[in-house]
């Protein structure tokens, strides 16, 4: 054979290569049309074309169709205006049949119904699988999905992967999407569709993950007229804070939680979803027990029993610090307990310790409950420095002011290391024990404080005043009444018992009784203490131990300022009264306070 007809045929070969491994743009509407069939006659669904058809034969025998339309009956799931790209099937192609491998959407717009996907004959769309040939693989990309039917479910930048080689194998799924600005990511997934639309179990596997969570469960699945739903899962939040705010969702103290994960062994059906042996993990904490979300309420329910070895529970008890302003007042800002009572919940806690803000907790048992718009919180049992502590907290919200109910007891608590916890200086020593209650109503901080209704009662036992010496002080008055306000600062007096006794109306704590009993001097107390202005008005009369109780006060201290800055101080004219010196200087008899004062005075 001559080198002509070499290059002839060689030419004419590459002629033919090139012709097959270009694409053809194919007129009218035949090669559509034998698709269509397939379609509808393999996985029931609709196809219309109304773009241009081409077709390439190598390296893979392919076609292409712009501007289609795919549905399911009933439009169920309908993806309009994308690409569609498929490869085809060799052998059937040889005799004339046009069946598709792959499927690939591209720039499509889907738009599902959920309660018709729920209508459609699953079994029947799967029952032909183990005999007939079906597409290996499902891309989608580029693409959107908006539901009917399902509010906030929306997705775009839909990319996913979905592959499904024979009925023996699971269907396999990957993909991404954007939801609410973030991007979702199917890292993997894994079940029998064809088994779970005959209501037969399948294995499952999934992993779902976003910027602010992330979710990984394996297991079984059983669909069917009582769906069911069992195996290993664990969901991680780095921010219960973020997730809430980006995802929607609503979760009790949702604002107010940072890291948390939950994992174990799980149950699900239409009713109820459970861990019975659940691991929780709230920041650095652990707690063990158990858990339940139940659905068949008006509003999902959360409940659970959960134990720690140590428990910091200072993020739901961040909103306290910040009632009073920057300035130090009461803050005006509106209470608002919609984002922490979105969702209901029922739990009991335990502790071995436990942090509550500034307070410190030992052996502790609590519970708390979420309602629509209300708060319950109670501690049962808790070791409280050396001593107990049990108390009860509520708040409900009604007619867009909050009610405030606050109520306790404690015994044994030892003052210096309960005042050194909350930053005060250790002023007293001993043993306390009382009962307090509070209650107050408003929209804001401050309003619940104007209203506040309560009463305290403190007993402190065996202790001692650090930072003054009052029987000192006594002595000095006998002998230098005016000198003793210079020399009473320094030094401890010791007392066998100390107490008060507050009623509290409209925001001002009235000191109904209040005395201290010392082996060498005794005291009362009187005055005010204005919670609105966070201050005092207080009065403390000085006497020897001995002395008669119709006799007057040897020393009399005014107790005044705000509550960050009390100041202790000597009545001065009581000092310069008991000075023989200074006495004729002042009347011998004082005019009460209920008389009108004299216009003037001779001495």
């Amino acid at each position: 054979m001559s080198r002509r007809v070499v290059f002839f045929i060689a030419l004419i070969a590459l002629a033919v290569l090139g012709t097959a491994a270009s694409p053809w743009t194919l007129p009218g509407s035949g090669l559509s049309a034998e698709l269509r069939t397939h379609v509808k006659e393999r996985y029931g669904l609709d196809l219309t074309v109304r773009g241009r058809s081409t077709f390439a034969v190598l390296p893979i025998p392919r076609v292409k169709f712009e501007n289609v339309t795919l549905a399911f009956p009933d439009e169920a799931l309908k993806a309009e205006g994308g690409i569609l790209r498929g490869e085809l099937r060799l052998l059937p192609l040889l005799f004339g049949r046009i069946e598709l491998s792959d499927f690939d959407l591209t720039d499509t717009r889907i738009t599902g119904s959920f309660q018709k996907l729920q209508a459609v004959d699953w079994a029947g769309v799967f029952k032909d699988r183990s005999e007939e040939t079906h597409a290996r693989r499902l891309i989608v990309s580029q693409s959107s999905l908006r539901w009917t039917d399902l509010k906030g479910a929306n997705l775009d930048a839909l990319n996913a992967v979905i592959r499904w080689t024979d009925s023996s194998e699971p269907m396999t799924l990957t993909g991404s999407a954007r939801w609410r600005d973030e991007t979702v990511s199917l890292e993997k997934a894994s079940l029998f569709p064809d088994r779970l639309a005959s209501n037969r179990i399948s294995p499952f596997s999934v992993t779902l993950a976003s910027p602010a969570a992330r979710l990984t469960a394996k297991g079984e699945a059983q669909l069917g007229a009582a769906p069911r739903i069992t195996g290993e899962s664990t969901l991680q939040a780095a921010s219960v804070r973020d997730f809430t705010r980006w995802s929607g969702m609503e979760l009790p103290f949702g604002s107010l939680l940072q890291a948390l994960s939950i994992s174990g062994e799980f149950s699900m059906d239409h009713r109820r979803l459970s861990w019975p042996a659940v691991s929780v993990k709230l920041g650095p904490d652990k707690l063990e027990g158990t858990m339940a979300v139940r659905f068949d309420t008006d509003r999902p329910v959360i409940s659970g029993t959960l134990a720690a070895d140590s428990l910091n529970l200072s993020d739901l008890f961040a909103p306290f610090s910040q009632t009073r302003t920057a300035n130090g007042s009461w803050s005006e800002e509106s209470i608002d307990l919609t984002q922490a009572t979105g969702m209901d919940l029922d739990l009991r806690l335990s502790a071995s310790s436990a942090n509550l803000g500034r307070l410190s907790l030992d052996d502790m048992a609590a519970s708390v409950l979420v309602q629509p718009g209300r708060i319950e919180a109670s501690i049962g049992r808790a070791a409280f420095y050396d001593g107990t502590l049990k108390g009860r907290l509520s708040l409900v919200s009604q007619n867009g002011s909050v009610d405030f109910k606050s109520q306790g007891t404690f015994s044994g608590v030892k003052m210096a290391p309960f005042l050194a916890a909350f930053g005060e200086p250790r002023w007293i020593t001993g043993q306390a024990k009382g009962q307090f209650s509070f209650d107050g109503r408003g929209e804001n901080p401050a309003d619940v404080i104007r209203q506040a209704e309560g009463r305290t009662a403190v007993e402190v036992t065996d202790g001692e005043l650090v930072g003054i010496t009052l029987q000192d002080a006594l002595r000095r008055v006998e002998k230098r009444p005016l000198l003793a306000s210079l020399n009473w600062k320094g030094g401890r007096t010791p007392f066998d018992k100390a107490s008060a006794q507050i009623a509290v109306k409209d925001g001002v704590g009235e000191i109904v009784a209040g005395n201290l009993k010392g082996p060498a001097v005794q005291a009362e107390l009187r005055g005010q203490v204005l919670l609105v202005d966070r201050t005092l008005r207080v009065t403390a009369d000085i006497s020897p131990a001995d002395a008669p109780a119709d006799q007057l006060p040897a020393l009399v201290f005014d107790i005044t300022g705000d509550w960050d800055n009390v100041s202790v101080t000597p009545q001065v004219r009581s000092l310069i009264e008991r000075s023989g010196a200074a006495k004729p200087l002042f009347p011998n008899d004082r005019v009460p306070a209920n008389q009108p004062q004299p216009q003037a005075v001779a001495q």
